[in-house]
């Protein structure tokens, strides 16, 4: 007789918005785990490579017996003045053999200063051990540099960096910076004032003018706080563009170039920077800025590579008086993060 009845084929409108329920269900409950485990995966390389990077300046250190130098270049011995600071061979170059990168270090030119047309090709080459993968900024350059002018003022902007997301930890201002009087009734920051210095030693300036009059290199055994109680390198993630707890407030170029994020030569690796933006303030907590201190865009916080070799996680609950602690070479503190 055949089938009269005929068989049902398909779904109901009821069943089909059962299944899609279903679905978006599933979906909530796995997208979030799904985020969290590649957010992971990337905190955890982000951790390797800041281990690679401590690695490679305790090796400098043991080898020469001194921590890597923040300005290097055989075209002069020593920063002149606060503006020649921006124009240096930084620490990361200096470690970039001991991280098995020696073909972009033989590539650069050291007698002459890092901004200079010359050291194009090796400055725009990427360094992975040098980029954090949960940065927020997309682009992998500053584009543009200020070109070397002899240490004067005005200089030409040229060329472009491959950025990096960690810097060294120089220390802590313990209280706001002093001000003095310049020439033409100019106010001008004590650079120096109040400052407790980190592991990589520290410049001196003949105040309030800013210009140097010397450059320490630091040594392991100058740290009395103990390594594994002392930061050396932490995460300033997302430079050149400005943030401030996780969310871009000024993208570069700057909406005002004088009180915008400071110095964009901070977001190249190849490429030094004023020993002030290499110092925190007393206070402040982990992830406030990029400006300065430390920053990044875990869920934990941020990371820091210490001197003994290892790399601790830091919330940002961490107490302020931690955070001096561990930015600090000899203030006499034993700290716990917490992790």
């Amino acid at each position: 007789m055949g089938n009269r009845m005929g068989g049902r084929s398909g779904f109901t409108m009821v069943e089909l918005l059962a299944v899609l329920a279903i679905v978006g269900l599933l979906a909530a409950l796995l997208i979030p785990a799904v985020q969290s485990s590649r957010e992971a995966a990337r905190g955890a390389a982000c951790r390797n490579n800041l281990r690679q990077a401590i690695l490679g300046v305790l090796q400098f250190e043991s080898r020469s017996g001194a921590l890597p130098g923040l300005y290097n270049g055989g075209f002069q011995p020593r920063p002149r003045s606060a503006i020649e600071e921006f124009h240096f061979h930084p620490w990361r170059t200096a470690i970039l053999p001991g991280i098995e990168r020696a073909d972009v270090f033989a590539s650069l030119n050291l007698e002459l200063p890092a901004t200079v047309a010359a050291n194009q090709t090796g400055l725009n080459a990427a360094i992975g051990t040098f980029v954090c993968p949960s940065s927020a900024n997309p682009t992998r350059n500053l584009p543009e540099l200020y070109a070397w002018n002899d240490g004067q003022v005005p200089t030409v902007r040229f060329g472009s960096a491959a950025r990096a997301d960690y810097e060294v930890v120089g220390g802590i201002h313990t209280r706001p910076p002093g001000t003095a009087p310049g020439p033409g009734g100019v106010t001008l920051q004590l650079v120096l004032d109040g400052v407790a210095f980190g592991a990589w030693g520290e410049p001196t300036y003949r105040e309030p003018t800013v210009f140097s009059t010397g450059y320490r290199r630091a040594r392991l055994a100058d740290v009395t706080d103990g390594l594994s109680n002392t930061a050396l390198i932490g995460e300033r993630a997302g430079r050149p563009d400005c943030y401030e707890k996780g969310k871009a407030v000024d993208p570069y170029p700057y909406s005002d170039p004088v009180a915008g994020c400071g110095d964009p030569h901070q977001a190249a690796w190849g490429v030094s920077t004023h020993f002030s933006w290499l110092l925190s303030m007393a206070g402040q907590p982990v992830n406030s800025t990029n400006r300065i201190g430390f920053h990044a865009f875990h869920p934990v916080g941020a990371h820091a590579a210490m001197g003994d070799g290892s790399v601790r996680a830091l919330r940002e609950s961490t107490a302020p008086v931690v955070l001096q602690a561990l930015a600090t070479r000899s203030g006499g503190e034993a700290v716990s993060t917490g992790d």
